[in-house]
């Protein structure tokens, strides 16, 4: 493969910019085909990568492919993302057994859940649901049609939600919030329409205006109730005592055995090799190594 420009023959294929996140990153440029699966993909970008399909004992090794910000299933393909050329891809190898690499468990943020109560924004709230009203009023006096009903009253609709919400504060997601967002909306869509009356607007011309408002103001308030819910799926909270058993929990491949490293039992190589062993099989194997370095990788200090 190269980075030469595709001839009207190689059709299935693009030309990608290739990010390796290794302990030696690097990034090389390469034509790739967008028909094969991400499974046989990833292994023929790693061979024209220089790296090893397999480790020293046999068994394969994993590679993994991120493309538009997430790692791609072992059965996408290049062409069902819409690959465009020279687009960036990231190729992530699994780290060698008892490498420097190590997982570490996500922090996350603690929650704070959003009171959104206070007088402040209450009557900042009530003032601003008032003052559309008015001007709305105002409007429908111009030119009473369908349109001056729907948008300004589904306007005031998501208003008058978001004042609920001051109003209630503690989850969004609550029921009352929907609720007295309509008990706040539809009076003062009665409100707007007196000014109108009054000023010598027909019934008929207000109702045909009205009429959609209270359409898309009952759309506007189910909007805007499902905007103060949240997110549909909220990240878990996590304490830091289960990131703590989470760190506890990690394990590696022991470099002289083979073995299942612990937290407990763990040992690093004191001349910074990079490998993890057992506590007793790296005093084991010092003991009857001569070697003044690691016994392991043969590292010897300077």
């Amino acid at each position: 493969m190269s980075g030469y420009p595709l001839a009207p023959q190689d059709a299935g294929t693009v030309p990608v910019r290739v990010q390796v996140i290794d302990l030696e990153p690097f990034a090389l440029d390469m034509v790739v085909p967008t028909y094969l699966p991400a499974k046989d993909l990833t292994t023929r970008v790693a061979r024209d990568a220089g790296l090893g399909a397999y480790w020293p004992d046999g068994t394969r090794r994993a590679f993994y492919l991120r493309a538009r910000g997430r790692l791609l299933g072992d059965d996408e393909k290049l062409q069902d993302l819409g690959i465009v050329p020279n687009e960036l891809l990231h190729l992530l190898p699994e780290p060698p057994p008892g490498s420097a690499v190590e997982e570490r468990p996500p922090e996350y943020p603690p929650a704070k859940g959003y009171t959104a109560a206070g007088s402040l924004n209450v009557v900042g709230g009530l003032a601003l649901v008032l003052g559309w009203t008015a001007a709305w009023s105002l409007a429908l006096t111009v030119a009473p049609n369908v349109w001056m009903g729907l948008l300004p009253g589904t306007g005031l609709s998501l208003l008058s939600t978001s004042f609920a919400r001051h109003l209630w504060g503690g989850p969004g997601s609550r029921f009352r919030v929907p609720i007295t967002g309509g008990l706040v909306y539809f009076p003062l869509v009665v409100l707007a329409g007196l000014g109108p009356f009054a000023m010598g607007v027909g019934p008929r011309e207000l109702i045909l205006a009205l009429g959609p408002a209270g359409i898309g103001g009952f759309l506007g308030i189910i909007l805007a109730w499902l905007a103060w819910a949240g997110a549909v799926e909220p990240l878990p909270k996590i304490t830091a005592k289960q990131v703590q058993e989470a760190a506890a929990a990690m394990t590696w491949s022991c470099g002289i055995c083979g073995g299942v490293v612990t937290q407990e039992n763990r040992a690093d190589c004191q001349f910074a090799c990079g490998r993890v062993f057992h506590a007793g099989c790296s005093r084991a194997r010092q003991a009857l190594s001569n070697e003044g370095g690691c016994s392991v990788c043969g590292y010897k200090p300077a």
